[in-house]
């Protein structure tokens, strides 16, 4: 997960990581209802009713260009939102959180059922975990940053590239 604003070293690393790796990678892109069974399977969660929050995600959503290119034609977002427990599992996400996230009580992931996309609150490990689970589909792998930071992740969780 990305929280600082990326260097021109940075990017210019992200590229490099790209290069090596764009040719070997095919698309393994995972969907939005397999990345919700995912989280659902290994963690206890509470699922977060609240029209509010889910039309914001799918406002955002369908105003970025990149994010809409994720929806299938003629679909609308379907974002499901969970507080992941901190118990089992989830109790090392909470353990392990980064210091700009402390002060966040829950986390919280919103995930599209159409797109795939998600949203990670309070938790830089579960985006960084639900990155290397996802894959990137075809046009995530002709993007620099989206092949660097999937490599990252698989590598962070020991996962063959």
């Amino acid at each position: 997960m990305i929280l600082d604003q990326p260097s021109e070293e940075q990017f210019q690393e992200w590229v490099k990581v790209w290069q090596e790796y764009s040719p070997k990678l095919k698309p393994n892109r995972r969907s939005g209802i397999e990345v919700a069974r995912y989280i659902l399977k290994k963690y206890r969660t509470e699922e977060v009713k609240d029209p509010i929050k889910a039309g914001q995600y799918a406002m955002s959503i369908m105003m970025s260009s990149y994010q809409r290119s994720k929806l299938p034609e003629d679909t609308e977002p379907d974002p499901k939102i969970f507080k992941i427990l901190s118990e089992g599992p989830g109790a090392e996400l909470y353990d392990k959180k980064d210091e700009i996230f402390k002060d966040v009580k829950d986390i919280i992931v919103t995930v599209d059922i159409a797109s795939g996309l998600y949203a990670v609150e309070g938790s830089s490990l579960l985006w960084d975990e639900l990155c290397a689970y996802q894959g990137l589909d075809k046009d995530d792998l002709q993007n620099p940053v989206a092949v660097a930071e999937y490599v990252e992740c698989m590598k962070k969780f020991g996962k063959t590239i």
